[in-house]
C-alpha cells in the first residue's frame, strides 16, 4: 500500500512539473518577429564626433532548432553630431540568436551575433555631407520574460563596421546599444 502511494505521489509530482516547462518552452514556433526600441552610445572614431542617441529596428527570425536560430533584420539609429547635424546610421543585419530555455521560469536568457551592413550619413541642414556603406558585426545579449507567445527582451548590444571617410585609413563606425523589445511568436 505504501508503495502505490508513493508511485502515486511521484506521479502527481511529474505531472505537475511536466505541465509547466512545457509551458515555458520558448520556441513553439518556426517563426518570431521582434521589434525594438533604445539608446545608442557612441564608440571608436564616431565617437569622437557624435553625442548619444536613439535607435530603432525589427527583425524575423527562424527558429531552426530548439536553441538556435537565424535572424534577419533592420535598423536605424540616429546621433546627433558634436557640431551640427545628425549622424543616421541605417542597414540591415544576419545572424544567429541562441535563447537558452529555463523550463521551471519564465526568464530565458539569449545572446546573439551577425553580420551587418549599415550606411552612415551625416546631414547638415538637410544636406547630406558625409554619405558612405561599410560591413561589419554586431554582437548582443539580454533576457527574454515569456508571456505565452509574446515575450519582452530588454538586452544590450555593440555593432562595429569600417566606413571609407577620405583618409587614409578607413573610420570605424561602432556604438553600444541599450534596448527594449517586444518579441512575438507567430
Amino acid at each position: 500500500m505504501k508503495k502505490t502511494l508513493s508511485g502515486a505521489a511521484a506521479l502527481a509530482a511529474l505531472a505537475l512539473l511536466a505541465r509547466p516547462a512545457a509551458a515555458q518552452i520558448p520556441h513553439i514556433t518556426p517563426f518570431a518577429f521582434e521589434g525594438r526600441a533604445g539608446i545608442a552610445a557612441p564608440t571608436g572614431d564616431l565617437g569622437d564626433v557624435a553625442k548619444n542617441g536613439w535607435i530603432l529596428s525589427g527583425n524575423i527570425t527562424y527558429q531552426a532548432f530548439p536553441v538556435v536560430g537565424f535572424y534577419a533584420g533592420a535598423s536605424h539609429a540616429q546621433m546627433s553630431s558634436e557640431g551640427t547635424g545628425d549622424y543616421k546610421d541605417t542597414g540591415f543585419e544576419v545572424g544567429a540568436r541562441i535563447g537558452i530555455p529555463t523550463p521551471l521560469i519564465p526568464i530565458d536568457p539569449w545572446i546573439k551575433g551577425g553580420a551587418v551592413f549599415h550606411n552612415l550619413t551625416l546631414s547638415d541642414a538637410g544636406t547630406d555631407t558625409f554619405d558612405d556603406w561599410g560591413t561589419g558585426y554586431e554582437v548582443g545579449a539580454g533576457l527574454g520574460f515569456g508571456f505565452g507567445p509574446v515575450s519582452v527582451t530588454p538586452g544590450v548590444g555593440y555593432v562595429s563596421y569600417k566606413v571609407d571617410d577620405g583618409g587614409a585609413t578607413d573610420a570605424t563606425i561602432s556604438y553600444v546599444k541599450a534596448e527594449l523589445g517586444v518579441r512575438i511568436r507567430i
